[in-house]
This record gives structure tokens, C-alpha cells and sequence, in this order.
């Protein structure tokens, strides 16, 4: 408990609103481009899947939200077939209880809470939640994972703990409470939610899709340093063979519709 309260302590002291800004406008400047080469050997990030060259690139924030070649991302066929939306680590995988509830690490989290929806929480009741982990190693743009129509979008919440591991485990029920922005979208044959949550110090997911009706793959938007994203689907609906931790690439089949 003393362990837990620390931590919270720490990152409630170097997450404040001027933190974040003061962080964003040096990942913004021309002078980070000096860190980019750093933060490649760091992370040992692949530039080759890079579509830019590296030189081309202004700023830190620029190279982590860079986009990679296509044919490196191939999107999973099937009408059936829902694709990782994200680069990552699936971190998690189960059942939504009864209640509405789902366990991440430990701590129980209201789907109610997550979504700020209560009658939409009682339609998620007994079908899967998947929390799919981006460390700054991954690419970080967000895709589709259905064809399908955007129903609803907003944005809620406001600070960010860490969601890497330390985070979710020893955070306050951090998907909950950080800064999320959350999309119900409907296929054919189901209804889901996704969820891009953002994590300690810069809150920011810039959405890029132009229209409400998607394809899958079609991309959603980016991160701007430290993420994960949640996906909810309604019971019975999916299917899937994953067991966690698993990493993925964008593109790659998690699940599939039943029937």
C-alpha cells in the first residue's frame, strides 16, 4: 500500500498541465531532432519500416507518430476476420462479469466508469474486453479493426498515469480515469467499442478519418507519446484463439465474428 501511494505521489507530482506542455513543446522543437537517433538505439526501433527517411524528420514527435511502409502492415482478409488496430503487446484478455467489471492487473475496473456510459456498460455484460499495450518502440498510429460506422465519439477524462506495467498495477485504476477517447462503432454483425487511452504526461490522440463509415485498416488517428488501447464487444459476438501476453502487428487477426 505504502509502495502504491508513492508511486501515485510521483506521478501526481510530475503530471501537471505545465509538465505536459513543457514536454510537448520540446518533442515539438527543431532541437529534438538531436534525440531522435538516441531514442532509435534506445528502443531498438526498426527504421527500416520507416517510409521516411530518417533525416527527413523535424522533430522528436514527428518520428513517433512516423508511418510505416504498407506492405509491412498487410491487413488480414475474411469479412469475419477483426484486425489489431495497433502495433503492441495484447496484455490482456477475458470476459466482462456480470456486473460490468473486468479485472487488469489486479484491479477491478466498471465498464461504466471506462466508457462513461452506463447503459451502454450493461450491453457490453458478459462479452470480451482486450487491452493492447504500445510501448515507444511501437508504431503508433491506430487503425480499424471491422469494416464498419462510427456511431458515437468523445473524449473523457483529464491527467494520465503510466500504462505500462508499473502503471496498471500500481496506478488508480488508471484506464479508467486517464485521459480516453471513445468510439462505439457498429458492423453488420455486431456492435464495439474502442478505446484509445492516453498515458502520464501528454494527453493527446489526434484523429484522422475523414468519414463516419470505415474500412477496416482505414486509419483512425495517432498517439502522441504512450498509449494503450481497449476494445469491448458485446457477448457472443467474437471469438478468438489469442492467449496473453501476445505481441501483434496492426493488420493481424485477433479475433473473428462468430457465425
Amino acid at each position: 500500500m505504502i509502495r502504491k501511494r508513492l508511486f501515485q505521489l510521483c506521478v501526481e507530482l510530475t503530471n501537471g498541465n505545465l509538465t505536459s506542455k513543457a514536454l510537448q513543446k520540446i518533442t515539438k522543437s527543431n532541437a529534438s531532432r538531436l534525440l531522435i537517433q538516441p531514442f532509435i538505439s534506445t528502443y531498438n526501433i526498426n527504421t527500416y519500416e520507416v517510409l521516411k527517411d530518417i533525416s527527413e524528420f523535424k522533430n522528436l514527435n514527428e518520428f513517433f507518430i512516423r508511418k510505416v511502409h504498407p506492405s509491412l502492415r498487410p491487413i488480414a482478409e475474411g469479412e469475419n476476420v477483426i484486425v489489431s488496430p495497433t502495433d503492441g503487446v495484447i496484455s490482456e484478455l477475458g470476459t466482462i462479469e456480470d456486473d460490468a467489471t473486468f479485472v487488469v492487473k489486479g484491479q477491478e475496473y466498471r465498464v461504466k466508469t471506462l466508457i462513461g456510459d452506463k447503459d451502454r456498460a450493461k450491453e457490453l455484460i458478459g462479452g470480451t474486453y482486450m487491452v493492447i499495450y504500445l510501448s515507444p518502440k511501437n508504431y503508433h498510429r491506430i487503425h480499424f479493426p471491422l469494416d464498419s460506422k462510427i456511431l458515437d465519439s468523445y473524449t473523457i477524462g483529464k491527467y494520465s498515469y503510466p500504462v505500462n506495467k508499473a502503471g496498471l498495477e500500481l496506478g488508480d485504476n488508471v484506464l479508467s480515469y486517464n485521459y480516453r477517447r471513445i468510439f462505439t462503432l457498429e458492423n453488420t454483425k455486431l456492435k464495439y467499442n474502442l478505446i484509445p487511452v492516453g498515458a502520464q504526461n501528454v494527453n493527446s490522440i489526434v484523429s484522422t478519418y475523414e468519414s463516419l463509415d470505415v474500412k477496416k485498416g482505414d486509419e483512425l488517428g495517432y498517439f502522441e507519446f504512450g498509449s494503450t488501447v481497449v476494445l469491448l464487444f458485446e457477448k457472443d459476438t467474437i471469438e478468438t484463439t489469442i492467449s496473453v501476453p501476445q505481441e501483434i502487428k496492426m493488420g493481424q487477426k485477433i479475433a473473428e465474428i462468430k457465425g
